[in-house]
């Protein structure tokens, strides 16, 4: 087993990420894995924490990265996906940030987002043990809080990566308003990652019409392939988007927007 791992360490918020030889631990727990990372993508969220936008106190150094899948090199023992399968060498897994479990926002809120201790490149420093949890790694530390995930072989990593943030983020946004029924109108307000994953989804959910917000033009482009009916640019003040989308949308309007 691997005892050290190359990591892209943040040390100063909006400078150079630090190439060093960062330890794993000696062994792996009951309920962990060691993985080697396949594929890293990368969120908003990692630009904001480079550049110092969103900050926790202490939280430097840190291995930036909370989007990614790789291959086991060891699984810990009795160490199971989400789905109950057990998991060993070799198998392909995505994985969530780690929650605690204990807190007040797993415990009573039930939300793991709310969750005070939640890792992987937010809140756990690469010079403490377990040291390598986020994404920018040869080979990460999964923890045992980690949702881990059994990858199918005909997910590609870019896919399955994103998932681990983009995908369950915009899903979640979903079921919160109860899921999109069939023939409604969704307007998506954003064309980067989440906008454009969202107008994919409503679309595939059987929306009726899907209006995507936002820009530059190369963004909304990007939206009608992935199945915006139309767009709406940004460059057209407050007043100009409403009254563009209503003239879409109907009197009615939407019946959600994200």
């Amino acid at each position: 087993m691997p005892t050290r791992t190359a990591a892209a360490v943040l040390t100063e918020h909006g400078k150079p990420l630090s190439l060093q030889d960062v330890p794993l631990p000696d062994a792996v727990e009951p309920g962990a894995a060691l993985v080697r990372i396949t594929c890293t993508t990368l969120c908003g969220t990692d630009v904001h924490l480079w550049a110092g936008q969103m900050t926790f106190p202490g939280m430097l150094p840190m291995i930036l990265g909370h989007e990614m899948v790789g291959e086991i090199v060891e699984a810990g023992p009795g160490t199971t996906d989400t789905l109950g399968r057990p998991l060993k060498a070799g198998d392909r897994i995505g994985w969530s940030e780690s929650t605690c479990g204990r807190c007040y926002g797993c415990s009573v809120l039930r939300e793991p987002v709310a969750c005070s201790n939640r890792g992987y490149g937010f809140t756990q420093r690469a010079d403490r043990p377990p040291y390598a949890t986020g994404g920018l790694v040869e080979y990460c530390y999964v923890t045992p809080g980690a949702a881990k995930l059994l990858l199918p072989a005909d997910v590609k990593d870019t896919w399955a990566s994103m998932s681990g943030c983009a995908a369950k983020t915009v899903l979640r946004a979903m079921d919160r308003a109860g899921g999109i029924r069939a023939g409604s109108t969704v307007v998506v307000q954003g064309a980067g990652a989440l906008g454009i994953f969202a107008t994919a989804v409503a679309r595939i959910a059987g929306a009726g019409t899907v209006i995507t917000v936002g820009g530059p033009d190369d963004r909304l482009a990007a939206a009608e392939r992935f199945g915006a009916d139309a767009t709406v640019s940004t460059d057209l003040d407050k007043d100009g988007r409403i009254a563009r989308i209503r003239e879409l949308a109907g009197e009615r309007g939407a019946d959600y927007v994200f």
